[in-house]
């Protein structure tokens, strides 16, 4: 990346947080309605996300996974609070008071300096590129499987949109009304859960794959995302899950400089035009046209409640009220929610509603941001420990790591928007599923093939073989092969392709 490039990016960044942030933080200076403790709080969780979304997108190893949690963050809990606390009124209408404001203040900063320190140790593991040369050693088994998955999730996809049926374009409430229906069918649940987590997950990895030398048929990658484009449709009314899936094909046909003003656009359509963006529901309970509308407007929106419903899960301290599930069943919950026959134990648990119910809201069809989740059920140690967990996925999703790394990078930013919105209850097996796809193929793209089997397939992109390293490709032909030849003054001679 060019010095100019760099500095275009800061530039471009500052001023976007900036022209954003000053007139939420004038307003709530202005407000009078808060002490200083909560004013310099609300500053810190606009400037730690602004300043390490800046310094991600002008990284030399850029995880765009790691630039939208930053992303995400800024919005969500830090632009979105400041102008709700300005006006002295959350979405939903939670009672305020200084000190549980600060409370929740504090378990946001908490979250970003665990999540901060954990990733850059994660980071600081990671072999130099001079020292690791993370190739693919096996493309043609990488081909096989990967094309075997691509036609698993397919035919999975094709049945669930054969279930479906019309349902699937007639808004939201015909969709939910069909799938409870459907869930009575054997193993429907998985189909569901293959057929969306794939969406956001497949596609992108083989477009990535394909950038790695690995000659994945195009035909099948167009199916797989034709069928991807139908099940996460907007009609369906998940803005967030048909967004995903547009992140991540986007993400994975971009260039790797041309991703580090994705987040700076994933903002500007946050805080303009998302709210409205609910025009193809379809049930008469989304917007009327697609407008565009003022900070001020946009993130003081109900869209906008994920600092409220932290709120609400810190003043509770852990405790729901009688008859709803503890702590330690919305533990499980997200874990034995896609294991069959084990589902319908914990349907349902999920900790925003229980938390909405807890605290007297009268619409509990609500979400839950993971740091909210995280206090609830574990206190301070289940956030500490969330966050680290967290920066360790995120340090992995670092192109230099490894194969996993490249094939994450893109599938674990698109599921972020999801998986930090939560509750995890809905989508902690996607992130997870996304995890296992990554390493489980590049485990077997980095073992040795048999001879030749280290030559990446005729026609594939130059850059290609060596992650983050120009390859050289010569001439020679081999059958339907050519020889991919790695430029010695770039590459340790320990780790060129065996001959």
């Amino acid at each position: 990346m060019s010095l100019m490039v760099r500095a275009t990016l800061i530039g471009v960044y500052v001023a976007l947080v900036v022209g954003l942030a000053a007139p939420a933080l004038i307003g709530l200076a202005n407000s009078g309605h808060w002490p200083d403790s909560n004013l310099t709080r609300s500053v810190l969780t606009i400037a730690v996300p602004a300043v390490m979304l800046t310094t991600s997108v002008t990284s030399r190893r850029h995880s765009l996974a790691w630039s939208v949690f930053w992303a995400w963050s800024l919005i969500f809990l830090g632009l979105a609070p400041a102008y709700q606390l300005s006006k002295a009124a959350l979405p939903w209408g939670a009672t305020l008071a200084p000190d549980a404001v600060a409370a929740a203040q504090g378990v946001i900063l908490v979250g970003y300096g665990v999540a901060i320190v954990v990733f850059f140790i994660a980071a600081r593991r990671v072999v130099p590129l001079r020292r690791q040369s993370p190739y693919v050693r096996s493309p043609e088994r990488l081909r096989r499987v990967m094309s075997g998955i691509i036609a698993i999730h397919i035919v999975v996809s094709a049945t669930f949109i054969a279930v479906m049926g019309p349902a699937l374009f007639s808004g939201r409430s015909a969709f939910s009304a069909r799938l409870i229906q459907a869930s009575e069918l054997p193993a429907m649940g998985t189909v569901y859960f293959v057929s969306t987590a794939g969406a956001v997950i497949i596609p992108a990895m083989a477009i990535t794959l394909r950038k790695l030398a690995v000659s994945i048929s195009p035909v099948l990658i167009a199916l797989s995302s034709f069928f991807s484009l139908v099940v996460t449709n907007p009609l369906i009314g998940s803005r967030f899950l048909t967004g995903s899936f547009l992140v991540a094909i986007t993400a994975a046909l971009m260039t790797s400089t041309a991703r580090r003003w994705l987040p700076a656009g994933i903002i500007l359509l946050f805080v303009t035009v998302f709210p409205t963006l609910d025009l193809l529901r379809g049930d008469g309970t989304g917007a009327s046209r697609i407008e565009l509308t003022d900070p001020a407007t946009t993130l003081t929106s109900f869209d906008y409640d994920a600092f409220e419903m932290l709120y609400r899960a810190v003043s509770l301290n852990g405790k729901s009220i009688g008859g709803l599930p503890g702590t330690g069943e919305l533990l499980v919950a997200p874990l034995l929610r896609w294991v069959p026959f084990l589902s319908n134990s914990v349907q349902g648990d999920a900790t925003g509603p229980v938390v909405a119910k807890s605290t007297g809201m009268g619409y509990t069809n609500v979400s839950m941001p993971l740091w909210g989740e995280a206090y609830f059920i574990g206190s301070w140690f289940g956030l500490v420990l969330t966050f680290a967990i967290l920066g360790v996925v995120l340090a992995a999703t670092l192109r230099s790591r490894s194969l996993a790394g490249a094939l994450l990078e893109v599938p674990a930013a698109a599921l972020l928007f999801i998986v930090l919105r939560g509750s995890l209850y809905e989508v902690l097996g996607y992130m997870l599923l996304a995890v296992a796809t990554a390493w489980g193929l590049s485990a077997l793209g980095q073992r040795d093939g048999p001879r030749g089997s280290g030559f990446s397939p005729g026609g594939a992109p130059l850059r290609s073989t060596i992650i983050g390293n120009p390859i050289e490709r010569s001439a020679v032909r081999r059958g339907n092969h050519s020889q991919v030849r790695v430029s010695a003054s770039r590459i340790p001679r320990s780790t060129a392709v065996k001959k």
